[in-house]
Order: C-alpha cells, then sequence, then structure tokens
C-alpha cells in the first residue's frame, strides 16, 4: 500500500502484510503474527474491511464477525489476542489481501486529514465500558447470516470508527461509532419487524 496520507500504525501493518502475500496465501495464523501481540484493532481493522460494502460476504462474516467479538474482549482485559485452532489455518488470498490493501489505501486517505489524537475521557472509565461492548454487538450482528443489502456493511463501518479511533486515540471517531451504532439499532429493528409483517402475511405469524 503506498498513500502520501500520515502513516499510522494500521498502515504500517498492512505494508507488511501485504508483501508477505507475495510469497502466497496467508493464513489467519499468519495475520495475526504479523500484527504482533498488541495489535487487537489493527487486525479488526484488517478483517472488517472487506464487509465496507452493501453485499453481504456470505462464509465470512459469522466466523470473522465473532472473531472481532472475541479480539474486542481479549482488548479490553489487554490480553494478547487469541485465535482458536479451528481458524488458524484459514486461508486468506493474496488476491484478496490486494484489494484490502488497496481499499484501505482509499478510506485512510480520505480519513487521515481529520484523524488525529483528542477527546482521551472516551476510552476512559465507563466508555471503556461501554466501547468494548458496542463493538462486541456489532461485531455479532455482523455475525447474522443475513442475505440482505447493508446487512454486513452497517455494523461493519461502526466496528471501522471504532477501530480507527483507538489506533489514532481519536475521540471524534467514538463518537462516530456511536452514531453509527444508532443507525444499525433503526436498520436492524426495521429488517425484525419486516420479518414479522412477512410472517403474518403468510399466516405463520403469532
Amino acid at each position: 500500500m503506498h498513500t502520501n496520507a500520515r502513516r499510522g500504525p494500521l498502515s504500517i501493518h498492512l505494508d507488511r502484510i501485504e508483501l508477505k502475500s507475495k510469497d502466497g496465501d496467508l493464513s489467519l495464523k499468519d495475520i495475526f503474527q504479523i500484527m504482533g501481540k498488541e495489535s487487537h484493532y489493527a487486525i479488526i481493522a484488517f478483517l472488517i474491511l472487506p464487509f465496507l460494502q452493501p453485499i453481504p460476504l456470505f462464509g465470512l462474516s459469522t466466523p470473522f464477525g465473532m472473531l472481532i467479538a472475541m479480539l474486542a474482549v481479549f482488548a479490553y482485559f489487554n490480553r494478547p489476542p487469541w485465535l482458536p485452532e479451528r481458524w488458524a489455518n484459514r486461508k486468506v488470498s493474496a488476491k484478496t489481501v490486494g484489494m484490502i490493501t488497496e481499499g484501505s489505501e482509499r478510506i485512510f486517505k480520505k480519513m487521515s486529514v481529520i484523524l488525529h489524537r483528542r477527546w482521551k475521557f472516551l476510552f476512559q472509565g465507563p466508555f471503556k465500558a461501554l466501547n468494548a461492548f458496542l463493538l462486541c454487538a456489532n461485531a455479532i450482528l455482523l455475525a447474522l447470516p443475513l442475505p440482505i443489502p447493508f446487512s454486513n456493511a452497517i455494523p461493519a463501518w461502526m466496528i471501522l470508527f471504532q477501530t480507527l479511533a483507538h489506533l489514532e486515540e481519536d475521540g471524534l471517531f467514538i463518537i462516530f461509532s456511536y452514531l453509527q451504532t444508532i443507525v444499525a439499532i433503526v436498520y436492524f429493528v426495521m429488517i425484525y419487524k419486516g420479518a414479522g409483517l412477512g410472517l403474518e402475511a403468510i399466516g405463520l405469524g403469532g
């Protein structure tokens, strides 16, 4: 990934992953090792990037969503990232790695203009617990196997805002994540109500 934007920790990690992918496909274990033992949010950002577009990604959203929730819990308790053995050898193709790094270049080039350290109180005390809870909640929403446009993207953008906030210690992006959580709540409530109306229409509702 090559960009003139200010380079943060995530960009550096992604460059390392992109370089490693030139040797072939990468396993999730490889990615965790490249990121390092204190790179929970960099790993989460890498995992969430494919879901920032409208089309749901079946087969990826459920394991990646659950993995992101786990990483959020480990980050909250200051524990090193942990990867279940059954997921350790799951491959991410070199082509996918390239797409992720190219996409991240576009995203971070735009966001780097406003990303900087501020409002540190939003990472402390009750806000720290709230941030972890909302991150886990949106990761679980991401994990739902729904064949509906934006069902991955809406929680994914909240997760991205949270990860960028933590990587750059930018409280403004914490606020963005709260606003995106409201969007997610409204969206999934509408899905739930729509499903209920659909069941009633065919005589299966309560």
